[in-house]
């Protein structure tokens, strides 16, 4: 992590700023570890000029006085109206379980998705960040790129001149989070992901930096799943305990190869399993889900690279399937899993629903494969 001060203040201050060492989830579950609400003043969210560049049109915001404030309002409204229509208020402790595979955890809540959604834009609005996408349809929520400030050492003279230092100091990280949901047999999975940049020293001189792609922390996905459990109604103690408690799901490691002669994935998994993990892989690798179908194993996803940033162009998985600067006239495909013997195929199906043979489905179901 780099932490750093505005040049015409440096010279001035000689500040020295101490590098923290990466945090456990038990670290990470106190407040003062992860805080973006600070990120929300005047404007919906200060962005570095690579990350600006993106298309931003939030949909819903928080209620911190930026520009969307109506439309949070909106969200707030529409969710208590949903829960008096469901017969509840919120979902309670004894509705949600927390189940784990490996490193990653999802939140399985006993209530369908329609009765929840709203409030995990409404949580996301509460943390401090604004809503970039949402789709109900494929129960997708994408927010934008926010600065985690607890990460700026609360040194001595931070505490000393405070909004001063506040207003020059920047921790040279950004991460924006995506919620997926999912109905699985009259239930909603939630599952918790975010991509993260740091502004990278580029040349020894330290006079150039460009904002590069780092690797996700699962910890700090399960310390936002704690927290939005806590916000549908959980008790904060024994939210953060189930999920460092999350029961192990029971599955093989997963293994997934092209069957021969066919542009087709066989995963060594049962369809339900198969089907929760390609979604993982979807919204891991940078895909834009339209519309999911859990009971017939579909998901329908497009592609388009509205980030300009390099993020996009050079480091994104997703970007090498139309070149590096993506495709601005992106089509929806289908991506299917079925259940055959004791394992599950993957393929893609074209707008005919006919399995698609050609270049870019081999493309696609490749990027799945390398990312489970």
């Amino acid at each position: 992590m780099c932490i750093k001060i505005n040049n015409r203040v440096a010279a001035t201050l000689l500040i020295g700023l101490s590098l923290t060492a990466c945090s456990t989830i038990d670290d990470l579950m106190t407040a003062e570890q992860v805080d973006y609400k600070s990120t929300v003043r005047g404007e919906p969210l200060t962005l570095p000029p690579d990350l600006s560049k993106a298309q931003i049109n939030p949909q819903y915001s928080t209620h911190n006085g930026v520009a969307s404030a109506s439309a949070y309002d909106k969200a707030m409204a529409d969710a208590k109206k949903q829960n008096k229509a469901t017969g509840g208020v919120l979902p309670t402790n004894g509705e949600m379980q927390v189940l784990r595979s490996g490193d990653k955890r999802w939140l399985v809540i006993n209530r369908d998705a329609s009765a929840v959604y709203q409030e995990i834009i409404a949580f996301w609005g509460n943390e401090g960040f604004t809503i970039n996408r949402e789709n109900p349809t494929a129960g997708i929520i994408e927010t934008d790129w926010a600065e985690n400030r607890a990460k700026i050492p609360d040194n001595f003279l931070r505490r000393t001149l405070g909004t001063i230092i506040d207003m020059v100091s920047d921790s040279g990280e950004r991460e924006r989070f995506t919620t997926r949901l999912e109905r699985i047999n009259g239930k909603t999975e939630v599952y918790i992901r975010h991509e993260r940049m740091v502004e990278t020293k580029m040349d020894r001189d330290g006079t150039e930096f460009k904002w590069l792609p780092a690797d996700e922390d699962q910890e700090l996905n399960a310390v936002m799943l704690s927290r939005l459990m806590a916000y549908l109604g959980a008790p904060k103690q024994q939210a953060q305990e189930m999920v460092k408690t999350a029961q192990p799901v029971q599955q093989v490691q997963t293994t997934a190869n092209f069957v021969n002669g066919d542009v087709a994935l066989a995963i060594a998994a049962s369809r339900e399993s198969a089907y929760r993990q390609v979604g993982q892989a979807l919204t891991g690798s940078g895909f834009t889900i339209d519309r999911t179908d859990a009971a017939a194993g579909n998901y329908v996803v497009r592609y388009l690279d509205t980030d300009t940033g390099e993020k996009r162009k050079s480091s994104n998985i997703i970007s090498r399937l139309w070149g590096d600067k993506g495709n601005k006239t992106p089509l929806p495909y289908t991506i299917h899993v079925a259940q055959s013997g004791s394992q599950s195929i993957v393929t893609v199906l074209d707008s005919e629903g006919n399995v698609d043979r050609s270049e870019t489905a081999q493309r696609i179901l490749t990027v799945i494969r390398d990312f489970l």
